[in-house]
């Protein structure tokens, strides 16, 4: 039984449990970076669970696609709300240029939903730095 748990691996392919499979896997090798001084445990925890909450802020696959889809359907439903003589264009360019609309509206939240997970990827390297520092050190170690 003893054989088997130490061969168990996590199924779940996120940046945190990457580097902590990476540390429990290979801590006895040599060559393998060890921990500095100022790092525990615990706070390279703390880092790893923030960083990997930035990295999830983001939302899922399904969600993005959903938020895809709302944006897209948003400019048309306000469209739709007014009479076809008092919209800027003829015929089918309205719902060409609302799924612009709706396309652009899309870009725009992508582009911020990156900046803010950047920014939390920035907060938590600034905030714990020997761990980052680490981090790096265990994730370049071949």
């Amino acid at each position: 039984m003893k054989d088997l748990e130490e061969q168990y691996v996590t199924v779940l392919d996120d940046f945190q449990h990457t580097v902590e499979n990476k540390i429990r896997n290979h801590m006895d090798e040599a060559g393998f970076p060890q921990m500095p001084a100022g790092v525990d445990a615990e706070s390279l925890s703390d880092y790893l669970f923030d960083y990997q909450a930035a990295l999830d802020s983001e939302g899922t696959e399904r969600s993005r696609y959903t938020v895809a889809g709302i944006l897209l359907c948003l400019p048309i439903l306000v469209m739709s709300a007014f009479p076809d003589s008092s919209l800027p264009f003829k015929g089918v360019w309205n719902v060409l240029a609302a799924i612009a609309v709706g396309l652009v509206l899309f870009l725009v939240y992508r582009i911020l939903m990156k900046a803010l997970v950047r920014r939390r990827i920035r907060r938590a390297g600034r905030d714990y730095p020997e761990e980052k520092a680490y981090v790096d050190r265990v994730l370049a170690f071949k």
